[in-house]
């Protein structure tokens, strides 16, 4: 392992480097059109990710002159990025999430032998820690335990954990393959998380710099005034005092696509209600169903899947540019005091 590295901390530095490979080869191929040529098609690392974004299994790649042969099989399927990166980031994590799991087993004897010390010198490991002692939230680990996380556990919360092991019995412990498959779910959370906050993101990052479009991450502002209430949008252009575009960049799955329609329609009018002038963009990716695209479309000026966010910032320039045909929806968004004689409430209107 690499020194007392957590899981999250290694998948986040193998993701960038993988989002960086991805926006190369985005230039590369035309915007994932096209196989490249010269030393990049040479590495099996774009292979993996051009062939995976195409659906194909690459546990094992074949020659390398097939790889473009098997590119243009499947040229009519759209590329998945998502696809690509998640694939190659299971590659990375598998190795990495197999030498924690030996290394707790090793230092404990197989949870034989754990001590309150161990506990708090190895945080990193306490992924492996809760499989084996049969707790999996963060929640219940706190409730049962106190203060503990894979960056540091407290000296309470080690002894805690201790006593745990001590009264389940090492014979209890599930078995060192158990908790290697325990931790896929471990290891998806992580994915999935990565997906959105760095590989999408950085996508419209890099859209926005070549079309020298102005704007703020969610991290770099304190808030984006709406008519209901006040929070952060990922990209604001160009600041949130007086916002010509706001961005939201979502990933969706088949249980929540209807859930995040609604969230995001609701984001954009009590933006859009306060700032007439705003234009309303959501990147998508993942399976978002027809009926919820339509309803976001009649609200969000423009709603992309990432493949294509490259020509929506060219139109975010277009209007900072004085382009007023970019600004497709005004929202009349006004709440006020029923009763206003009485005194009580507010008028607001925006």
């Amino acid at each position: 392992m690499t020194g007392k590295q957590t899981l999250y901390q290694f998948a986040s530095e193998q993701m960038t480097a993988i989002v960086a490979h991805l926006i190369e080869l985005s230039d590369a191929t035309g915007n994932f059109q096209n196989y490249p040529s010269g030393s990049l098609a040479q590495g099996e690392e774009t292979a993996r990710l051009l062939l995976a974004g195409r659906g194909f299994d690459v546990t094992r790649l074949p020659d390398k002159s097939e790889w473009p042969t098997m590119w243009l099989s499947r040229a009519a399927l759209p590329f998945r990025i998502e696809k690509a990166a998640a694939t190659e980031l299971y590659m990375r994590l598998g190795p990495f999430v197999e030498e924690m799991v030996a290394t707790a087993f090793r230092e404990t004897a197989s949870f034989s032998v754990v001590t309150p010390e161990w506990v708090k010198a190895n945080a990193h490991l306490l992924p492996i820690m809760m499989h084996a002692v049969g707790t999996f939230s963060k929640q219940e680990l706190a409730r049962q335990f106190g203060a503990a996380s894979d960056t540091g556990v407290s000296a309470k919360a080690s002894e805690r954990l201790v006593a745990e092991f001590n009264r389940i019995g090492a014979h209890a412990v599930p078995e060192e393959s158990t908790v290697r498959e325990r931790m896929k779910g471990t290891t998806e959370g992580i994915v999935r998380d990565l997906i959105g906050r760095l590989l999408l993101e950085e996508f419209v990052v890099k859209a926005l710099r070549v079309e020298g479009v102005p704007f703020l991450r969610e991290r770099e502002y304190e808030s984006l005034a709406g008519v209901v209430y006040d929070f952060r949008a990922d990209f604001v252009v160009p600041d949130a005092r007086a916002p010509k575009a706001f961005i939201e960049v979502r990933k969706s799955s088949d249980r929540h696509a209807s859930l995040y329609a609604k969230d995001k329609m609701f984001s954009a009018i009590n933006w859009k209600g306060r700032h007439k002038d705003a234009i309303g963009v959501l990147v998508t990716d993942g399976p978002w169903t027809e009926a919820s695209l339509n309803v976001l479309a009649s609200i969000f000026d423009y709603v992309v899947p990432i493949g294509q966010v490259a020509q929506v910032a060219r139109r975010v320039r277009q209007y900072l540019d004085g382009d007023k045909t970019a600004l497709r929806w005004l929202i009349t968004f006004k709440i006020e005091a029923a009763n206003p004689i009485s005194g009580q409430g507010s008028n607001q209107d925006p």
